[in-house]
C-alpha cells in the first residue's frame, strides 16, 4: 500500500473520532473549541517539530498560502462546529463528501489538472453517496444548515487545493507547525471578542485537540507523498471522506440518529468510490 494510501485514511478516522467526541462531550463555545484546539495543537507540533526536518525553501510563497488558509479555514471551522453542537452529525456531516469536487474544480481553475475518468467515477460515486446518504423522506433535506455546509465545502475545497504549494515550499511537518501557530493567534483574538477568558484547561478539550493534529498531520503528510502526482490533492480528500461512513454508522448508533439503514446502503457507496480512486488514479 502506498504511504499516501494510509495516510489519508488515518486522516478520516481521526476526524470521525474528533467529530463524535465533540458532540458528546464538549459543550464550550466554536471560537472556544478553536482556539485550544490549535494552542494544545501548537503545542504537540513543536514537540513533533524537534524530531522533523524544519524547512522553507519559498518563503514568500509559503506564507501567502498559509495565511490564506489560515483565514479561510477559520471562518469554516466556526462554521462547522456550530453546526456539529445544533444538528444531527448524519444530517451535517454527510454533505463534507463534497469536498472532493470541489477539490477537482479548483485544481482545474489553478494547476488545470483533473482525474482520470475512472477516479473522476469513483471521487463522484463517494459525492453521490454523501448527498444520497442525508435522504430522509426520499428527498435530500436542504435547509439552511445543508447550505451553510455546502458553503462550508467550497472553502474547504480551496484550501485543499492550495495546501500542497505551502507543502511544497517546505515540508508537512514545517507547514503543520507554521499554520496551526498561525491559527491559535487568530483564533484566540476571534475568542476574546467573544469572551474574556479563552485559555481553558480541560481534559476533553486537550483530547480532541490530539485527535486534530493526528486528523491535520496525517492529511498533510498524505498531500507530501503525493505531491509529484497530477490531482494528487483529490485522491487525498477523497479518502479522507471515508470518514462519512465512520461518523454517519456510529453516530446513528450512540446518539440514535434515524433512517441507519438507508444510510449504510449510501455509505457501501462512498467506500466504493474511494476504492476506484485508489485502483485507478
Amino acid at each position: 500500500m502506498d504511504l499516501w494510501i494510509l495516510f489519508a485514511i488515518i486522516s478520516g478516522i481521526f476526524v470521525s473520532l474528533r467529530e463524535l467526541y465533540i458532540k458528546k462531550y464538549i459543550k464550550h463555545s466554536p471560537e472556544i473549541i478553536s482556539f485550544t484546539t490549535r494552542f494544545y495543537g501548537s503545542i504537540i507540533f513543536i514537540i513533533i517539530a524537534f524530531r522533523g526536518n524544519i524547512k522553507v525553501t519559498n518563503i514568500p510563497v509559503f506564507m501567502g498560502v498559509t495565511l490564506l488558509t489560515v483565514i479561510v479555514t477559520a471562518v469554516a471551522t466556526l462554521i462547522r462546529l456550530k453546526l456539529i453542537k445544533e444538528v444531527d452529525l448524519s444530517l451535517t456531516t454527510p454533505w463534507l463528501g463534497c469536498i472532493p469536487m470541489f477539490v477537482v474544480l479548483w485544481s482545474m481553475i489553478l494547476y488545470r489538472e483533473k482525474p482520470g475518468v475512472l477516479a473522476l467515477l469513483g471521487i463522484a460515486l463517494v459525492c453521490v453517496g454523501a448527498f444520497t446518504i442525508n435522504l430522509q423522506g426520499g428527498r435530500i433535506q436542504i435547509n439552511r444548515a445543508s447550505l451553510w455546509m455546502l458553503f462550508i465545502t467550497v472553502l474547504l475545497g480551496l484550501t485543499t487545493s492550495v495546501d500542497k504549494i505551502a507543502i511544497r515550499a517546505s515540508s508537512a511537518i514545517t507547514y503543520s507547525l507554521i499554520w496551526t501557530i498561525s491559527s491559535a493567534v487568530l483564533m484566540y483574538g476571534v475568542a476574546k471578542t467573544k469572551t474574556k477568558k479563552v485559555m481553558i484547561i480541560d481534559k476533553h478539550l486537550i483530547l480532541q485537540a490530539v485527535l486534530w493534529v493526528g486528523e491535520f498531520l496525517f492529511q498533510m503528510l498524505a498531500m507530501q507523498n503525493i505531491s509529484q502526482i497530477s490531482s494528487g490533492q483529490t485522491y487525498v480528500k477523497t479518502l479522507t471522506m471515508l470518514n462519512i461512513v465512520i461518523t454517519t454508522i456510529i453516530s446513528g448508533i450512540i446518539f440514535g440518529e434515524s433512517e441507519r439503514k438507508k444510510r449504510i446502503f449510501s455509505a457501501v457507496m462512498i467506500f466504493i468510490g474511494a476504492v476506484i480512486v485508489v485502483l485507478y488514479r
